[in-house]
């Protein structure tokens, strides 16, 4: 069914302190009342708090002593998921902050964590890391670097790098590309001396390729706060409601896109968290100074386009759908950065464009009123330093599918296969840990259900590809573990990017219990052979209801 865009922005009613704003977008053929109104509320620390509370830690006693004569940098700052250290879920806690501040003076940097406006629950931890450098870092390496009037410039692939030394100290080196109209060099600078270096892969053969350009806007780094409860109602009847976190607030060692938690349809549980917590690539060629693989992080927001109402700095209600670059005309950047949200048809859409390097990704969730959920992940590329954009690469994205069908435990899943793999059914149960391939040929899908027997059924998309060596699995079935929120690897250029979700893979009982499924999906990237329109770069399954 075709559906006309009115551009007409709907009344918003304010009730009980939940702002409600009916549909934008419906076909002329169907009632008003039968699409999906949103609604929301505020929750969790405001930036402004945020903002207050981490300069109250960093002005007490112990930092200023670490801190007294040195030149440093506060990196970044963010709330901490509600699970984040967790034996079991539900466990009253009190709200934490976390900080990153580097030291150039020592080549250090310093972990702060602790209780909003608590000084006295303050920790600190003195390592020698390297943290994902903030906008206003690149900003400040950029007029080191000495960028012209004419020129922008965007963190590049390795996007940082650290020079050590014997006594275990080192310092700091961000890489750039700075672009203009006509030409692209790329740099590092050293943040602890103010040196500055010509990048070996500015020696390296520019590739070429049709591809859309940079819009060189600025992008918003992890440390933002943002998170908000919606809800989704059709005819006055509540449907969805849940808690989202935009990407750079999101948990984990490098962010998960747009993170839900505790999503319910009609009043009961579906999941308890839903996020993208691995995201890497690999290169085919690997001699092209391009890789050849990179462990991506899902933090770093970019703008996308949006004609709407502000609902929070972050959040912004469209008028019409959100455009990113994989979305026609396939541009790079817009006019908002956060998190989009928009009526398209019977389906409420939130949706969100990050950046890593010359890499863009879309993170977008689409609510159904029939109560499907299809998570969704978007793969774009624009012309940036080499253009390694035009090298054929592979990108796979893991989701963490944290299951609590109507309760935490007693969980069932169930696996589907059509021809069947055993004689007698269709169905078999998984009772333990375990992995599991995609298979087309024999439908297969995987359901879980709660011990009063509603049910959900994950399908496997049609354009989410099978694992290989480096994009190792599709589906892992697992036991809840607290301290199993990611694999915990970082940035990096070498084969340890490939996920190694299989260390939870220990055999334990997975039937009648808490279970999280992972989920991984497939994309070949191969700009020089789609042109600008890029073809279909999205991929993602469907979490269908079956029972409820």
């Amino acid at each position: 069914m075709k559906n006309f865009t009115l551009g007409v922005l709907a009344h918003i009613c304010i009730l009980l302190g939940v702002h409600q704003v009916a549909a934008l977008q419906f076909p002329l053929l169907l009632d008003f009342h039968d699409y999906p109104s949103i609604g929301y509320e505020e929750s969790g620390l405001s930036h402004a708090d945020l903002n207050a509370t981490v300069a109250q830690a960093l002005d007490s006693c112990q930092i200023r002593d670490l801190l007294n004569g040195t030149n440093y940098r506060l990196i970044s700052s963010r709330v901490l998921s509600p699970d984040v250290g967790l034996s079991q879920k539900f466990v009253a806690q009190s709200e934490r902050f976390a900080a990153t501040v580097y030291d150039y003076t020592n080549g250090r940097a310093l972990l702060v964590n602790g209780i909003p406006f608590d000084n006295g629950s303050i920790n600190i931890e003195d390592v020698n890391i390297q943290p994902h450098p903030s906008s206003e870092e690149i900003l400040e390496a950029a007029q080191t670097a000495g960028i012209g009037s004419d020129e922008f410039v965007n963190s590049y692939m390795p996007p940082y790098i650290s020079r050590d030394f014997p006594d275990g100290t080192s310092h700091r080196l961000l890489h750039l590309a700075i672009n203009s109209q006509n030409s692209s060099r790329l740099v590092y600078v050293n943040m602890n001396n103010g040196t500055v270096e010509e990048s070996a892969s500015s020696k390296s053969q520019v590739m070429d390729c049709v591809a859309p350009q940079n819009s060189g806007q600025a992008s918003v780094t992890r440390g933002a706060p943002g998170t908000q409860n919606l809800r989704i109602t059709q005819s006055g009847k509540l449907l969805w409601t849940f808690r989202l976190t935009r990407p750079a607030a999101s948990s984990g060692t490098n962010g998960g896109g747009i993170e839900l938690f505790d999503v319910k349809y009609k009043g009961k549980k579906v999941l308890y968290k839903a996020s993208v917590p691995i995201l890497n690539v690999e290169y085919e060629n690997k001699n092209s100074r391009c890789g050849p693989y990179y462990r991506d992080w899902q933090h770093e927001e970019y703008p996308l386009q949006c004609e709407g109402t502000n609902w929070a700095q972050w959040l912004r209600l469209c008028k019409t759908p959100a455009k990113t670059i994989v979305d026609p005309p396939n541009l790079d950047g817009g006019n908002f950065v956060g998190v989009a949200v928009y009526v398209d048809g019977l389906e409420v859409v939130l949706k969100s464009q990050m950046t890593a390097g010359w890499y863009r990704y879309t993170s977008e969730w689409r609510f159904h009123v029939d109560g499907t959920l299809r998570p969704r992940w978007g793969f774009g590329g624009v012309l940036n330093g080499r253009n390694c954009v035009c090298q054929v690469h592979h990108h796979h994205v893991y989701w963490r599918l944290d299951f609590d069908i109507v309760t935490a435990g007693n969980n069932l899943v169930r696996e589907y296969n059509n021809p069947p793999i055993f004689a007698n059914s269709r169905y078999h149960e998984k009772v333990y840990e375990i992995q599991r391939q995609k298979d087309p040929s024999r439908r297969r899908r995987w359901e879980i259900s709660g011990r009063t027997g509603e049910t959900y059924s994950l399908n496997p998309g049609p354009n989410d590809g099978t694992s290989d060596d480096f994009g190792v699995g599709d589906v892992w079935i697992l036991k809840y573990r607290g301290n199993e929120l990611d694999d915990g690897v970082g940035f990096t250029e070498s084969i340890a990017a490939r996920a190694n979700i299989n260390k939870f893979k220990n055999g334990e009982r997975v039937k009648d219990t808490d279970v999280v499924i992972w989920y991984g999906a497939h994309f070949k990237h191969d700009q020089s052979h789609e042109g600008h329109d890029g073809g279909d770069h999205v991929v993602g399954p469907d979490i269908r209801l079956v029972k409820w």
